[in-house]
């Protein structure tokens, strides 16, 4: 896998009037002291607020940490660009320590849409088998995500291109029948899929944003392109059924604020009305020389 490097170092740090070295150039957009706070709302009027706590050892390396209030109890609502608990502010990335997390979601979901999908199935066909036949489903899935979650490039380069994330999810789906008067091939009684999941970032521009905490003037304006390929492995009998292989494509728009972090996040699936949203309400930054720090 290959990350594009930053060339344009001295344009921006000349642009930003200030000379900071990358992990300070990478704090400037990412603030963490601890007892700072944000306060968040998505497009249904709930609430998220999220705390810079004490930092983390994981296999001997450090990373700075975040709890979330509410927990997430639901995966289905897990956003890895917003919602991660590990990080780390680096001289090449920041990057998100999410690849487990994302794997919990995605088995969360894919387990319930699977759950929902046979329930109608065994509606479908209560009291059309034959007398004494029975038939059920067993599915098992396996998610393999990347570890990090690359959120941008530091210092950043505008209009480069790189690999943020990869997901790779294996499913695989047996009937088990039972009282048949003729035996069914094992073939005809499985089905397999491949997803593969790839989300570029490319950071766009500056851009001034506007939410109910404030009005964030030279806003990193953060697209993510997230590309689904779904690749199924059909019996010869079932391939005028299902597709052997779909695709979509989901667009995530991410702003983060100097001095203030992410301020707005905005995310859309292709051939959908329904934009997922995420804007900031209030805030608090503490600083390295005080207890308190800005307020909104």
């Amino acid at each position: 896998m290959k990350y594009f490097r930053p060339i344009f170092v001295l344009l921006l740090i000349f642009s930003l009037g200030v000379s900071l070295l990358a992990n300070e150039w990478a704090d400037f957009y990412f603030p963490d002291k601890l007892g700072s706070s944000w306060v968040y709302e998505d497009q249904d009027g709930n609430e998220l607020t999220r705390y810079a706590v004490e930092a983390e050892e994981v296999d001997g390396k450090t990373f700075r940490a975040f709890e979330y209030e509410p927990e997430i109890d639901d995966w289905e609502k897990y956003l890895y660009a917003v919602h991660p608990f590990l990080y780390q502010v680096g001289e090449e990335w920041i990057a998100f320590y999410v690849g487990d997390n994302i794997e919990i979601a995605t088995k969360s979901i894919l387990s319930k849409q699977l759950d929902e999908t046979l329930a109608t199935i065994r509606q479908l066909t209560a009291g059309q088998l034959p007398e004494g036949v029975t038939m059920d489903f067993n599915y098992t899935i396996e998610p393999k995500a990347q570890d990090y979650f690359y959120l941008f490039p530091t210092p950043v380069a505008y209009n480069e291109e790189w690999i943020a994330m990869e997901l790779d999810v294996k499913v695989e789906m047996t009937m088990d029948i039972q009282g048949a008067p003729v035996e069914i091939p094992e073939e005809l009684k499985t089905i397999s899929s491949t997803t593969n999941v790839v989300e570029t970032g490319n950071v766009i521009e500056k851009e001034t944003v506007e939410t109910e905490a404030g009005t964030f003037k030279d806003c990193l304006k953060i697209e993510y392109r997230t590309k689904t390929t779904v690749d199924t492995e059909l019996p010869p009998e079932y391939k005028q059924l299902l597709p052997e292989q779909q695709t979509n494509e989901s667009v995530s728009t991410l702003w983060l604020a100097p001095n203030v972090g992410i301020v707005k996040f905005e995310s859309q699936q292709e051939n959908s009305d329904e934009v997922k949203t995420l804007e900031l309400k209030s805030y608090e930054i503490q600083s390295d020389g005080s207890e308190n720090g800005d307020t909104k």
